[in-house]
């Protein structure tokens, strides 16, 4: 074999290796970008089960009949039958 050979194959052998170590590096750059956005979705989730517990509770007859108590509004109770 030639030098020159034996230098082009070395060169090729040396450019497989980078190319399989950058592969390799982005890989693991998105890997580590997938899980931390998978954290910052369970985050967000929990941030929005937190909100929807909130809204539910003020949506309840006894907060409503306090906001309308505070707000100085008269609460009057449902008639049974209302004739004309």
């Amino acid at each position: 074999m030639t030098t020159f050979r034996a230098l082009l194959v070395l060169f090729m052998m040396v450019t497989v290796g980078v190319v399989i170590v950058v592969i390799r590096q982005e890989s693991a750059k998105a890997a580590n970008r997938i899980q931390g956005l998978h954290h910052q979705k369970i985050t967000l989730e929990q941030s929005l089960w937190t909100r929807e517990l909130e809204l539910a509770r003020l949506r309840g007859p006894e907060a409503i009949r306090h906001r309308a108590d505070a707000l100085g509004f008269e609460v009057v109770p449902p008639a049974a039958n209302r004739d004309p």
